[in-house]
């Protein structure tokens, strides 16, 4: 796993790179940047803090973003499979037709979140507080279509 710096990583994306598979950006902070179809899979983005950060299309599957800020943020279209996003806090956040398979999401904030579309097939969802969310044709992790809001 390589470490990389938020400026590096903003410097990069921003001249055309979106391949940043197996990073270590740990404890890092960002805010209002477009970092849409970025590949962050296999990455540990543990503690970080984000907001208002567009990442359409994303790729964080099998990463590591347990305990991170990511404060209205947009996921939509993004994979997220295998993530392990325990704790996190994604209050607000755009989780639209997002790829959640197998996420483990226990004890997660996900207050007001933006599900609609998402897949969470076979997700981890104990403990995670998800009043107030969107659901419109969400596959729960028991494989149902949830179609109502909490």
């Amino acid at each position: 796993m390589t470490w990389i710096s938020t400026d590096d990583l903003l410097a990069r994306y921003n001249a055309g790179e979106r391949n940043f598979a197996g990073i270590f950006l740990e404890g890092s902070e960002m805010a209002r940047v477009d970092l849409s179809e970025i590949d962050l899979s296999d990455s540990d983005l543990g503690e970080i803090y984000m907001e208002d950060v567009n990442f359409t299309g994303a790729n964080f599957r099998s990463s590591r973003i347990g305990q991170a800020g990511l404060i209205r943020c947009i996921f939509r279209d993004a994979n997220l499979s295998r993530a392990n996003m325990g704790f996190a806090h994604l209050s607000r956040t755009d989780l639209a037709n997002a790829k959640l398979v197998d996420a483990y999401l226990s004890g997660a904030d996900m207050v007001e979140t933006n599900l609609t579309g998402s897949d969470l097939t076979r997700a981890d969802l104990e403990g995670a507080n998800i009043k107030r969310s969107i659901y419109y044709n969400t596959i729960m992790p028991d494989g149902s279509i949830r179609t109502t809001n909490t």
